[in-house]
């Protein structure tokens, strides 16, 4: 996000909404410029960041939008994203779709470990610069975001993802199970740094347990707890890795 909007102009505002509940009221004009970046969930955009964002009011103030995903696909969330800034007065002017590390990564399911790495960060300067560029010359036009497609990855991959999908959601509908991560009480130190990065307030104070009714299973407790004393085993991570491990490159377009 930096790489990218410190490329477009050297003055700009950061407002990250991951932790501040929402950003808001907040007014854009024409002649302001936005980055609007969130996480794909499930090919959409996810909608804790809709929410968060969902003050904001712009006049027809052109966007770049930004999709960040786990290796898998984005699917529909550029779209979605999309249709959502144009209701608050946006006007989509370019958009890319990154990938990163996925939040069911763990050491035995990997899953985009490291990413982004040196070649996406590189990657997001190249959109970044393409956007500066335009912006100068006058050139920014709206967007058609349903150009930029995911890279194929294979009918076998495919194949066993749906049907994954397919036993599990028929699982869920005789035996629901929320899943949220799990706590051991040898290693937390009760630190409560995983409820300071949780985005959801899911964390229970005393860093013991996870509300099943907030968590959005991001797992930011699991990767900032400084004793690991946190894990989700999600069911999806074993043939998420096991399927998509073929390394996907950033799309973007800039109109």
């Amino acid at each position: 996000m930096d790489g990218i909007c410190g490329t477009i102009v050297a003055d700009c505002v950061l407002c990250n909404v991951t932790l501040d509940r929402q950003v808001g009221p907040v007014s854009l004009q024409r002649s302001d410029l936005a980055v609007i970046a969130a996480p794909v969930y499930g090919g959409k955009m996810a909608p804790m960041a809709k929410e968060r964002m969902k003050h904001i009011v712009a006049d027809s103030t052109p966007c770049v939008l930004i999709a960040v995903y786990g290796n898998r696909a984005f699917e529909n969330a550029l779209s979605d994203m999309a249709e959502f800034v144009s209701d608050l007065g946006f006007v989509p002017v370019a958009a890319g779709a990154f990938v990163g590390e996925h939040s069911y990564s763990r050491p035995d399911t990997p899953i985009a470990v490291g990413r982004p790495d040196r070649a996406d960060i590189d990657e997001a300067f190249g959109f970044g610069k393409a956007v500066g560029e335009a912006l100068k010359s006058g050139g920014l036009r709206p967007v058609d975001v349903a150009a930029l497609h995911d890279e194929p990855s294979p009918e076998e991959s495919l194949a066993n993802f749906r049907a994954f999908v397919k036993v599990y959601s028929e699982g869920q509908k005789v035996n629901p199970v929320r899943l949220v991560p799990l706590v051991d009480p040898k290693l937390c130190s009760g630190c409560g740094k995983c409820a300071s990065v949780c985005p959801a307030d899911a964390v229970s104070d005393d860093c013991s347990s996870s509300d099943p009714a907030k968590c959005i299973k991001c797992c930011a407790c699991v990767k900032g707890c400084p004793s690991g004393a946190r894990s989700l085993s999600s069911p999806f991570a074993p043939v998420l890795s096991a399927n998509f491990g073929r390394r996907k490159s950033p799309q973007w377009t800039v109109g």
